[in-house]
């Protein structure tokens, strides 16, 4: 087969993409995860794979839809817990706030997703489709992206420029609200009616605006679009896949796998149910692993070596194997990393398969980032059309080697 996707051919696909886009965010509206929007978009999709001869798994899983994005409002609530405490219970003032940073490293430092068994369970969908090869298969590789999008930031679409400040802002407050209790606490000072105690204790006043910010960080009414994040990813590997098949192209010995997954935004769920559910064969067959998150900005296309808050490593091989290929499209796709929370490749890495991730977002983060400016105008048909090309190269390439 001929492993090029030509510029014209990828132009075409990049704007179908485009179209696609539109529809789906039109007609499925808000597409949180677990929800009717995030199914029926998965129902799409399997619906336009089979059309063009896919057979197509649609595989459910339970997740709690609110669960990860609650993180914020449960730290906030855990430390006004200790703020009355500090005055009646000095002993006991700590434990709120301790509670509170165990969430805080489980849910975002480590993914460990405690609060989960707390909220209601909604039932989302991982959608796959693999093209066999051409002989014997010998490999796999797994192209993956995500259909839902994120609940709102509200800081992050009224203040993108500065919305770092509110995110420290609230983890100071936590941490200041951690360490006076926990010094009334080990010393009993309170008890002595010392001045400096009271004071101490007035001036948890200071922590209220930061633990507000935790209260409304996440408008649990109102969802991003997810045009770039990532309807853009999930519709470059769904497209790419119609149109081998549709050309009757395949590799010699790669299986070419297009996973779509579910809940990406509660946490990383549909790619750990999809491990899960496919360990025996992914076991069985040598398979690597590329996650597509967010290709909406040329610019910044890069190539994401390290992920979840910087503190995963993806695999050499495969990172160099998304180099060279970009080399082979005109494309220098320097080093990048997550440096808060992660995308889907955290996953594939941690269950031991080789995987790197691309993706294509300003990093500030983009203005557009989980909020109702993620709208399909914000993603740009070049960094689709140079997408798919990149991922044709990766599969040529692979195969190859």
């Amino acid at each position: 087969m001929t492993n090029k996707l030509t510029p014209e051919t990828a132009a075409e696909l990049a704007c179908a993409i485009k179209v696609s886009m539109g529809g789906i965010i039109k007609k499925h509206g808000q597409r949180p995860p677990g929800s009717p929007g995030e199914r029926a978009c998965q129902e799409q999709l399997k619906q336009e794979l089979v059309a063009v001869g896919f057979d197509v798994a649609l595989e459910p899983f339970p997740v709690a839809q609110k669960a990860f994005m609650a993180m914020p409002l449960v730290c906030s609530l855990l430390t006004l817990c200790s703020l009355p405490l500090y005055w009646i219970a000095p002993r006991l003032s700590p434990l709120p706030a301790i509670f509170a940073v165990i969430v805080f490293v489980c849910e975002l430092v480590y993914y460990n997703h405690i609060l989960s068994r707390f909220f209601p369970k909604s039932t989302s969908l991982n959608l796959s489709a693999s093209l066999p090869p051409s002989g014997e298969r010998k490999q796999r590789i797994i192209l993956a992206g995500h259909a839902d999008a994120a609940y709102e930031w509200r800081f992050h679409r009224w203040c993108p420029r500065i919305f770092p400040v509110f995110v420290v802002l609230l983890l100071l407050s936590v941490l200041y609200v951690l360490g006076t209790t926990l010094a009334a606490a080990l010393t009993g000072g309170v008890y002595t009616g010392a001045a400096v105690w009271q004071w101490l204790g007035l001036s948890h006043v200071f922590t209220l605006p930061g633990l507000l910010i935790g209260l409304v960080f996440t408008n649990f009414r109102t969802v991003s679009p997810g045009a770039g994040d990532n309807l853009s990813g999930a519709l470059c590997v769904t497209e790419l896949v119609k149109w081998m098949k549709a050309e009757n192209l395949s590799f010699e010995n790669t299986e070419v796998t297009a996973l779509v997954t579910g809940s990406e935004e509660a946490g990383l769920e549909g790619a750990r149910a999809y491990i899960q559910a496919h360990r025996a064969e992914l076991d069985a067959t040598p398979t690597v692993v590329i996650a597509v998150d967010t290709v909406s900005e040329l610019a910044h296309l890069a190539l994401y070596n390290r992920d979840l808050n910087g503190r995963v490593a993806h695999d050499p091989r495969v990172c160099e194997l998304v180099r060279s290929a970009g080399r082979n499209c005109g494309l220098d796709l320097r080093n990048a990393t997550v440096t808060v929370g992660s995308s889907d490749g955290t996953a594939f890495t941690q269950a031991g398969l080789p995987t790197a991730a691309i993706c294509a977002m300003n990093p500030a983060p983009a203005h557009y980032y989980h909020n109702r400016r993620d709208t399909v105008d914000v993603v740009e048909e070049d960094c689709l059309a140079k997408t798919l090309q990149l991922l044709l190269e990766i599969c040529s390439e692979y195969d190859a080697a």
